[in-house]
């Protein structure tokens, strides 16, 4: 026993840094594995046309793989979103298409999660994560912590797997991921936030070709996997346009098409590429005001300062991430929005700035947006407005 001493201590220490719960992930009458542990399991081999359905908190998903190369995977689903990730399974994307809140964005990793695989018992990675997006010009950055905790046998809708448990930490949610080699992707993702859980659990997948035999060394699932998505249909795969919006071409390749592929990488690049440059736009706080701005219809205040939160490319953009941001900030619930637009130069074209106004002063705004700049939020003060 002498000899495991290390390894053992590795794995205390590297759950009392993330801070993991053991939780419950295991249906009534699973168990650890109680065997020695299963040999190393090697990193996920993706595919173009491979299919996961999830039931993501009562939502039923279906993500599919578009493109792969080397360290790059291109993912899309049902909803039209389209993304980035590598594949180190854990780690969050490195580009997106369109998120609800967030709009178009990036992310990158500094450090190499790649090194989590194989996947075997005590291995710990650390890495940072920088990005920002359309919504959050100001960005953000955050340190993450992920151990391979153990092995377990879990039991999801699609049936029973033997799988690797990965405890991932970041400062405001922790994640545990359910990794399953015959799967070549996680079966099951407990996140927990402060007073939440979220439950995202593998329904059913379709991989485009059969490969787990030679990729996964543990056994097969003592249920089978269906390979028939279960209430998700299937979704043809969305094109990214010119301007930057999802769009559905007639007769368009299906997954795994050359030239549909190279097509779409290349919009979503050129889209992150001018989202990049808006960013460090906005950041700079250089550009010049166009046209009137839209008069509220009614102020919450007399003062004549506003705090800036965002820039969108329409006025029903603005209107939309405006409801969005005042679920997420009860602090603005009350206050009155405000647009104005404006040239950003260089052939960008024209953007609406979404502001928040009523402050007496630029050290109210500046106040006020002290608590969302803390989470992330781009909050500027700007004024005196006319």
């Amino acid at each position: 026993m002498a000899h495991r001493r290390p390894l053992i201590a590795a794995v205390i220490g590297a759950l009392a840094l993330v801070g993991c719960s053991t939780g419950s992930a295991v249906k009534s009458g699973g168990s650890s594995a109680a065997h020695s542990g299963p040999a190393p399991a090697p990193a996920p081999l993706y595919a173009p046309g491979d299919a996961f359905v999830y039931d993501d908190g009562g939502t039923v998903t279906r993500e599919q793989v578009v493109s792969v190369s080397p360290d790059r995977v291109v993912w899309t689903n049902d909803s039209g979103l389209i993304w980035t990730k590598d594949t180190a399974v854990v780690t969050p994307p490195l580009m997106w298409s369109d998120d609800p809140e967030l709009g178009r964005g990036r992310q990158t990793i500094i450090g190499s999660p790649n090194q989590l695989f194989p996947l075997q018992e005590g291995n710990v990675i650390a890495y940072s994560v920088r990005g920002s997006s359309e919504n959050a010009p100001a960005g953000w950055q955050d340190e993450h912590r992920c151990v391979v905790a153990g092995h377990e046998a879990v039991e999801v809708k699609a049936g029973r797997f033997d799988a690797f448990r990965v405890d991932c930490q970041r400062k405001d949610y922790r994640d545990t991921y359910y990794y399953a080699p015959t799967v070549q992707n996680y079966v099951l993702r407990l996140r927990q936030f402060a007073n939440r859980q979220n439950r995202k659990e593998l329904v059913s997948v379709s991989l485009a070709n059969d490969r787990a035999n030679a990729a996964a060394p543990i056994a097969a699932p003592a249920a089978p996997v269906e390979t028939t998505p279960i209430g998700a249909p299937a979704h043809p795969v969305p094109m990214v346009g010119d301007d930057g919006k999802m769009m559905g071409e007639p007769g368009m390749h299906g997954a795994g098409d050359p030239m549909m592929e190279k097509t779409l990488v290349t919009r979503l690049e050129a889209v992150v590429t001018r989202l990049e440059k808006l960013a460090g736009m906005e950041a700079g706080g250089a550009m010049p005001a166009k046209g009137a701005a839209a008069k509220p219809a009614a102020a919450a205040t007399g003062g004549n300062w506003a705090v800036h939160l965002a820039s969108y490319r329409s006025q029903k953009g603005a209107t939309d991430g405006w409801k969005t941001l005042q679920r997420q900030f009860p602090q603005l619930k009350g206050m009155t929005m405000r647009t104005s637009e404006f040239d950003s130069g260089k052939g960008r074209g024209t953007y609406v700035r979404l502001l928040a106004v009523g402050f007496p002063s630029e050290a109210a705004a500046k106040e006020f947006c002290q608590p969302m700049v803390s989470k992330r939020q781009f909050c500027e003060a700007k004024g005196p407005l006319p």
